[in-house]
């Protein structure tokens, strides 16, 4: 019989980027585990899914930052995931 998925927070179904990232982050881990890649570390898939998702994360705050800093207009998907996108410009 096939699993119901409606009731679990992590297959909703709309395709909002907080969606969206929890679908990659779940397939992230299935992918890790599949390869073995935990082994190296001894780490959790979860653990090294969730790594490499804050790794995502701030290099697209790093991108936005600098696509501000030079006036350029920044993707609306990495506005939505970045809080620096809307900060104003720096020099550090």
């Amino acid at each position: 019989m096939a699993e119901d998925n409606a009731d679990r927070p992590d297959t909703p179904a709309d395709e909002s980027p907080e969606v969206m990232s929890g679908n990659f982050r779940i397939a992230l881990e299935i992918l890790i585990n599949r390869h073995s890649m935990e082994k190296g570390s001894d780490t959790p898939d979860f653990i090294l899914a969730a790594y490499l998702m804050g790794c995502i994360k701030i290099f697209d705050s790093t991108v936005a930052r600098r696509e501000n800093w030079y006036g350029r207009e920044v993707g609306k998907w990495a506005e939505s995931h970045s809080e620096s996108a809307t900060e104003g410009k720096d020099n550090g």
